[in-house]
């Protein structure tokens, strides 16, 4: 029976149709499915599935796959009576449990399924194009991720938000660089309301926190434990809305996500649900994704900043106008 079901999966995961037609999501939840009844882990079957679907008119996100798999489980009986009589009870999993168990593995198929492995290729494939000097990689940046009117903070790294000087529109940071050259090493990934909000802690306030948060727009991604080329290659084969690939001239690779391609953020609640615990604990995280990235007010390497200690360049690697997965280009 095990044979059989196992026979029926494969055919299934061969027969995945394009993203963007008709019965791709159905064909998925029906591997699924299979799998579940062959006996095999969740972390495997979300492994087959995604290097099994083709190129399409759209890209499937990993939690659309994830969703699958979950409703596959729990619509399983969990004790079945095999053809011989015995009784077999199935694994199922909790809600909250990562859908990847061996996260290690998941990343490995992911990298090797990686077609580039150079920043020049990278670069050649970014949507914005990214010929000019390193120093305009700064407002390169701004002009393409932000609206004008957003209010950003920038500075070092345990510099206090001052509206005025560490947090400043788009457009005076703009205005601030031409005049002066002038950047800083790091940025706080989403905008700010300027005002005023009670620190997590609960000591005081601050105006550069979770709570300040204004627009819920990028999630920060890194990985400290990679290559630079093992990075490059998993950017090039993941399926995830990326809005921009930043080297942070030092080991790693920041990944700016586009949060709205993944779920309607519009609280800090929303974010915890649909970004912290989902994204990040149950997909990112098992893959070896730095947990500490987790947070809407996390600080990242601003591009177009030089960094003295490492004679490098903080330098945009790919950027685009909208989330999108670097391998459908």
């Amino acid at each position: 029976m095990k044979n059989y079901f196992l026979t029926s999966y494969k055919k299934r995961l061969e027969s995945i149709p394009a993203p963007g037609g008709n019965g791709c999501h159905s064909a998925i939840l029906g591997v699924a499915n299979y799998g579940v009844m062959a006996g095999l882990t969740p972390e495997q079957i979300y492994s087959d599935i995604r290097r099994a679907i083709p190129h399409g008119r759209r890209n499937v996100p990993d939690r659309e796959i994830q969703s699958a798999i979950l409703k596959a489980f729990s619509d399983q009986k969990k004790t079945i009576r095999l053809p011989n009589g015995e009784f077999h009870n199935r694994y199922t999993p909790s809600k909250n449990e990562p859908v990847i168990h061996s996260g290690k593995i998941a990343l490995q198929n992911i990298i090797k399924q990686g077609s580039i492995s150079t920043e020049a290729e990278l670069r050649a494939l970014s949507p914005i194009s990214l010929c000019g000097t390193k120093e305009n990689d700064f407002i390169l940046f701004l002009n393409n991720l932000y609206e004008p009117d957003d209010l950003l903070w920038m500075g070092e790294q345990y510099d206090p938000g001052i509206v005025g000087q560490s947090i400043r529109y788009v457009y005076d940071w703009i205005k601030l660089f031409r005049r002066t050259g002038k950047t800083a090493p790091f940025f706080i990934i989403n905008p700010l309301s300027g005002k005023p909000a009670p620190k997590i802690s609960g000591d005081g306030e601050t105006y550069r926190g979770n709570l300040n948060i204004s627009k819920f727009k990028h999630a920060l991604v890194e990985y400290d434990t990679l290559t630079h080329e093992e990075q490059i290659r998993f950017w090039s084969a993941v399926k995830l809305p990326v809005r921009c690939l930043i080297d942070s001239g030092g080991k790693s690779i920041h990944a700016l996500l586009d949060v709205q391609k993944i779920a309607k953020i519009e609280t800090l609640d929303q974010w915890h649900t649909q970004i912290k615990s989902r994204l990040y604990d149950q997909l990112l995280t098992p893959m070896g994704v730095d947990a500490a990235c987790s947070n809407p007010a996390r600080l990242s390497r601003l591009p177009g900043h030089y960094r003295n200690k490492k004679n490098n360049w903080q330098r945009l690697l790919w950027l685009s106008l909208e989330g999108r997965s670097i391998s459908n280009g």
